[in-house]
C-alpha cells in the first residue's frame, strides 16, 4: 500500500515521484483505470501542484500520455521507450562525455560475439543499407552522422538481448549531441567511417568474432580520440 504523506510536512520530491510512478504502473498492469491528478493527490495526501509536477516529468519521459476528457494512459514500454527514459536521466545527471565514451566502448565491443552468432540476412541488409547512406550523405555531416549512429543501433539490435540493447541504445543516442564536434561537411571523414564499417560487416559475415571485435574497437577508439581532443 502506498505511503500517505503529511500535507504539513516537507515532502521529498524524488521519493514522491517514485511513489507516484510505481502506483500508476501498478494500476496499468492491473488493467484498471488510472487515477486522476486529484485522486493521486488525495491518495498521497499532497497538493495537486506536487502531483502535477511529477506527472509532467512522467509525460516528458514518454511514460504517460495526458489529454483533456480522455484522462491519463500509460504507454507501452518497449526498448526504445526505455532507452529514452534512461537518456533523460543521463541528461539530468550531466555525466562527462568521457564516461559515455568508456561505457559505450566497453559494452559495444563486448556484444560482438552475440551479434556474430545471432546475425540474420535481414539485419545484414539493413547494416549494408546504413553504410550506403553514410556514403551517399558523406558531404552532409548531420545526415552521415545520423546514419552512422543507425548502423550501431542495428548492430545492437542484432545481439538479441533486449536489456543490453536498451542500455547501449541510450549511450549511442547520446552521441547525437556530439555532431557539431565532428569535421563539418568533410566527405573523406565519413567515407573512411563507411570503409571501416564495411570491413566490420565482412568480419561479421565470415563469423570471425575476434576480427570483428578488433575492428570495432579500432573504429570506436578513433572517434574517442577525435571527441576527446
Amino acid at each position: 500500500m502506498e505511503q500517505n504523506y503529511l500535507s504539513d510536512a516537507p515532502v521529498d520530491e524524488d521519493t514522491l515521484f517514485r511513489a507516484i510512478h510505481k502506483h500508476i504502473l501498478r494500476q496499468a498492469k492491473a488493467g484498471g483505470r488510472i487515477d486522476t491528478e486529484a485522486e493521486i493527490a488525495e491518495r498521497f495526501n499532497v497538493t495537486r501542484y506536487k502531483v502535477r509536477k511529477a506527472l509532467a516529468v512522467l509525460s516528458q519521459m514518454g511514460i504517460v500520455d495526458r489529454a483533456p476528457k480522455r484522462g491519463m494512459t500509460v504507454n507501452a514500454m518497449g526498448p526504445k521507450h526505455l532507452s529514452s527514459q534512461i537518456q533523460v536521466q543521463m541528461d539530468i545527471a550531466n555525466f562527462d562525455i568521457r564516461e559515455f565514451i568508456e561505457a559505450r566502448l566497453l559494452i559495444e565491443v563486448n556484444i560482438i560475439p552475440l551479434c556474430v552468432r545471432r546475425m540474420t540476412p535481414a539485419l545484414l541488409g539493413r547494416l549494408d543499407d546504413a553504410i550506403c547512406r553514410i556514403e551517399l550523405n558523406a558531404g552532409n555531416t548531420h545526415e552521415a552522422d545520423r546514419w552512422d549512429r543507425e548502423f550501431h543501433l542495428i548492430l545492437l539490435e542484432s545481439c538479441g538481448n533486449r536489456v543490453l540493447q536498451v542500455f547501449s541504445a541510450a549511450l549511442i543516442t547520446y552521441f547525437e549531441k556530439t555532431t557539431p564536434r565532428l569535421p563539418q561537411n568533410d566527405p573523406a571523414f565519413f567515407m573512411n567511417i563507411a570503409r571501416q564499417e564495411r570491413e566490420l560487416l565482412r568480419a561479421i559475415q565470415h563469423g570471425d568474432e575476434e576480427e570483428a571485435r578488433a575492428l570495432l574497437s579500432k573504429h570506436l577508439r578513433e572517434q574517442v580520440d577525435l571527441l576527446s581532443a
